[in-house]
């Protein structure tokens, strides 16, 4: 994305900060390099300072200053670390508060890719550093216009994979073929090639105790059959072929019977998902545009009806990432569990909500993509999964 220096300028003038001060060192902060769109070999400090006013400038170092020559503002090349501290002292003298890749007592790790020796360097300048965190979520995870079509095609095409993948299990099951959990995946990344999509890694499918594990990866000498009486977790996620390709992410549970088979526990456990995530849904809903949400308090509301129904403790991740055209994005993640992210959802925001329940001899998960939007938020990936679907 270009960068966009008035609409920079203006956020900071809005949330009475001084500047942005972009510091970077061998390409380790990440956000830093692709906000200044620079790339190849990094191997020296450099700082881009955008100011609530004015120009921005950047101190560089004379043998990467090519790298920078055609960023907007001023450019000047510092010599030695003695040097760099000189200018760097000059270009934040008069500044008081500023915005960097920091982040409060490591809560929110995503963004803190400053390490602790600059930011001590930038607050003994008498400078008072806070996180870049907002400003990073609102420049670089906000969707454009194109991004949400190419989502919304994205999330339709999973939908429609989802009910074919059921169906070709089904199938499966009647004539007494024998499906592993690895053949599901293969026929689910075949649909993708159908339809021009990629994934960074492959689409999951988890039967029994396998879905009690979220990040299982099924392989072909050891992936488990899908026989009758078993339950079937499918997850899958993907992009269109394109440059403003956006992921979409959905997650389905299923049962190799009848719905009279489902064991009673299973119906009971997908119930108490299916209540959390309705509850996420309504509480971003009911706030709309009025009140601003973080990812930590959606996450509270989902996780709190989980905690209720006895099932807390098995409840081990977050309750939703950022999705962008990575799969998991840089933007808010609906947590408040593995970090507490007080990061605001904006409009142009996707996220997922999922909720799990994770057991040693069965697992459970509901997933779903939302959009933040100038109306308020907007679910992407109906239907809603409600119950278990029965494949016989």
């Amino acid at each position: 994305m270009a960068l966009n220096i008035r609409a920079i300028q203006q956020f900071l003038s809005e949330h009475d900060l001084d500047g942005w001060l972009l510091a970077d060192f061998h390409g380790r902060n990440t956000i830093a390099t692709e906000m200044l769109q620079i790339s190849g070999m990094l191997t020296r400090r450099s700082f881009y300072f955008i100011p609530v006013t004015g120009e921005p400038t950047a101190l560089i170092n004379p043998i990467e200053s090519a790298k920078f020559k055609d960023l907007p503002g001023k450019l000047f090349a510092y010599n030695g670390w003695k040097g760099l501290e000189e200018n760097l002292a000059q270009l934040l003298n008069g500044q008081k508060t500023i915005a960097m890749e920091y982040s409060e007592r490591g809560r929110l790790p995503y963004v803190g890719l400053v390490e602790a020796g600059t930011i001590e360097l930038v607050r003994s300048l008498g400078v008072t550093v806070v996180s870049s965190a907002d400003l990073v979520a609102g420049f670089k995870a906000r969707l454009s216009p194109g991004q949400i079509t190419a989502h919304r095609t994205a999330a339709s095409d999973l939908v429609a994979i989802k009910s074919l993948t059921h169906e070709y299990i089904a199938k499966s099951l009647k004539n007494g073929k024998t499906l592993t959990e690895y053949d599901v995946v293969r026929f689910i990344l075949g649909e993708f090639d159908k339809r021009d999509m990629e994934t960074a890694f492959p689409p999951n499918c988890s039967v029994d105790a396998n879905a009690g594990d979220p990040h299982y990866e099924p392989q072909l000498e050891t992936a488990q059959a899908i026989e009758k009486g078993r339950l079937v977790l499918i997850d899958l996620w993907a992009r269109s072929r394109q440059p403003e390709g956006v992921y979409a992410d959905i997650t389905w549970m299923a049962f190799a019977g009848s719905e009279s088979d489902i064991p009673s526990k299973y119906v009971e456990i997908f119930n108490v998902l299916v209540r959390a995530r309705d509850a996420a849904i309504a509480h971003l809903q009911k706030a709309g545009t009025s009140t601003p949400l973080t990812g930590a308090e959606v996450d509270d509301v989902c996780r709190a009806v989980v905690q209720d129904a006895g099932y807390g403790q098995y409840f081990t991740h977050r309750t939703g990432h950022s999705i962008t055209g990575r799969e998991h994005g840089e933007g808010p993640n609906i947590d408040n569990l593995e970090t507490e992210d007080k990061r605001l959802l904006q409009p142009g925001h996707l996220f997922s909500i999922e909720p799990g329940i994770y057991m040693d001899d069965c697992g459970f998960r509901t997933e779903i993509n939302v959009l933040m939007t100038e109306d308020g938020a907007e679910v992407t990936t109906l239907p809603l999964q409600e119950k278990i679907v029965p494949l016989v």
